[in-house]
Order: structure tokens, then sequence, then C-alpha cells
């Protein structure tokens, strides 16, 4: 059977609820959260992290949010629609690229592009080993061999060279029948030198003024382009199949050992930082003052608190939260005594 609240109990619990409620509203509520963000904020100042969380504590709830935790059906439906709405959003008509990347940024991100010589001739050295490449040479050196013996443009200039030129051909296919496959023996057989020399040729062409010449060029052509511009090349269904084929890799590499190790590595340099920091510091560390916490809570609560008050929720969760009390045994013994 539940406990029956007494009269002068059930009095000084409509009294803290109308209390409770008047703190949370107008002038009152600034105070009251200016006053709780401060006695934490010193309170803060006392304790360390690892007073507070141990570091397992830290790492299974990053694990579980980053890792464990599976999303819900409707947010791969929710990320395909927010890449529509930002495919179709009219601010790319009025925003260029230079409003996103201006010429200081441009300069600085280019510079350091240059800096990096060797991830450049890295880059060469994979793209000219890779097998690909090596049959993109080959080819245009077939043709460019066939085409010379068989479309000399000096041949058209010289009186009877074209003639010799064909006669030459007509002995060398009685000699060699196959000549076109001896020329594709002959340049596979010398591919690796025509390699080494094109890859020479790509490191030394792709030097530092040249690549500072071209980028800045380019930048000047496309800076003052609107971003609708672009829009061409990438269709909305082709930005949402994208936002689709990010978010299923990302589900899968979320499950992944080497995934989960990242996570790990990441709390254990965040602990290490700061687990014998007191909170306050971090909190300042990332950038956040006193005034924001204030100002941010200050931006919502009010809100907030005026529609629950409208419906009848506030009150009802203040009373529950303080009726407990009123009906524990140790009030009613406060009150039997008074």
């Amino acid at each position: 059977m539940p406990k029956k609240m007494s009269e002068t109990a059930s009095k000084l619990l409509e009294a803290q609820v109308a209390y409770t409620l008047d703190q949370l509203q107008g002038k009152a509520l600034r105070g009251h959260v200016e006053s709780n963000v401060d006695f934490l904020l010193e309170a803060g100042s006392k304790l360390r992290l690892a007073d507070l969380v141990s570091e397992e504590m830290i790492r299974a709830t990053a694990l579980k949010y980053a890792s464990d935790m599976e999303p819900g059906p409707g947010l791969a439906e929710m990320v395909a629609e927010i890449a529509r709405q930002l495919h179709g959003h009219p601010g790319h008509d009025q925003c260029t690229l230079r409003d996103l990347v201006d010429d200081r940024m441009f300069d600085e991100v280019l510079g350091k592009v240059i800096e990096m010589k060797s991830v450049r001739e890295q880059i060469v050295h994979d793209l000219v080993g890779n097998p690909l490449y090596s049959e993109l040479i080959a080819d245009v050196l077939y043709h460019g061999i066939r085409n010379y013996m068989t479309d000399n443009p000096l041949t058209k200039r010289l009186p009877g060279a074209q003639s010799m030129m064909k006669l030459g051909k007509s002995m060398m296919d009685k000699a060699t029948p196959n000549i076109e496959d001896a020329i594709r023996r002959y340049i596979q057989k010398n591919i690796n030198s025509s390699l080494r020399e094109s890859e020479r040729f790509l490191i030394e062409s792709l030097d530092d003024s040249r690549i500072d010449g071209v980028a800045r060029d380019v930048w000047a052509q496309v800076r003052e382009e609107p971003i609708s511009r672009f829009q061409d090349y990438v269709g909305e269904d082709d930005l949402e199949d994208f936002f689709v084929i990010g978010f299923e890799y990302w589900r899968r590499l979320r499950t992944t050992d080497y995934y989960r190790s990242l996570v790990d590595a990441g709390v254990d340099f965040f602990f290490n930082k700061y687990g014998k920091t007191p909170v306050t510091d971090i909190i300042a560390d990332v950038g956040v003052s006193r005034d924001m916490i204030v100002e941010d809570a200050m931006h919502y609560l009010p809100h907030i608190l005026k529609v629950l008050k409208k419906k009848g929720v506030l009150e009802d969760w203040v009373r529950q939260t303080l009726e407990g009390f009123y009906l524990s045994d140790a009030v009613a013994e406060i009150l039997a005594d008074a």
C-alpha cells in the first residue's frame, strides 16, 4: 500500500515545487545558471580527470559509440536526403571557390605541396611502375613507330621517297612476315629503359617552379567561379551515392580491429595527457570559457523550460523529483517532532 503524505508535508512539497518553478524562469534562471556554473567550475579546478573517471571507463564509452553501437535504419536515409539538400542548396550560385579558400590559404597549401618533393617523386615512381602505365607507353611507342613507317610526312615532300619507303617496307615484310609482332617484341624487350627515361622526364618536368606556375594558372582561372559550376560534374544522384557509399564504408570500417586500435590509441593519448589535469584546465584547453557555458545555457534553457512548463511537463517532473523526499520516514519524523 503506497504511503500517504501528511498535510504539512504536502504543503511543503507544493511550496518547494512553486519555488523551484519560479527559479527556472526570468532573471532568477540566469542567476541560478551562473551560480551553478561557477560552483562546478570551482569544484572542477580541484578535481583531476582521473579523480572522476578511469581510462577504462573512457575507453569503454568511446568504443561503444565509435564501434559497437549499430546505427539506426533511418540514419542512411537521412544521410542520403542531406546529400540531396546540399546539392540543391541555392547558396552554390553565390559562393565562389575564393570564398571557401582565400589566396593566402591557397598559397600555404601550394607551398606545402611543393615542399613534399620526396612524396612527389615516390608517386611518380609508383605510377611508372604500374603495369597499366607500362602498357600505355608500349602502345604509344608501337603506334608511333608504325605510323612513322606508313605515314611519314618527309616521304610526302620528297619525290620518290614515298615509293622507296613502300618498297623498303615491302622488302621488310618479305624478310620478316610478322613485322608488327617484331616491333612489339622489340618494344617489350626495351620497355624498362623507356620507363626509366619516362620517370626521369616526369620528375624533372614536375619541378617546383613548374608546379607552382601551373597551379597558379589554374587557380586564377577557377577561383572566381561559383560552386554551382561544378554541379554538372557531380550530379545529385552521384553525390547521394557517394554519401551512401561513404556511410557503408564507415559502417564496415568501424567494426575492424584496426579502427578499434585507433580508438584505443586516441584514448591512451588523451588520458596520458589530461589524466592528471584539473577539469577546468581541460575545458579551457579546448577553448570553452565560463561565459560561453552560461550564454549557451541561456540560449536554450528559457525556451525549453517555457515549453515544458506550458505543457505541464516541468511541474510534473519537479514534483516527481521531490515527492519521494516528502514521503520519506525522515520527513515524517521531523514533522512529528515539530
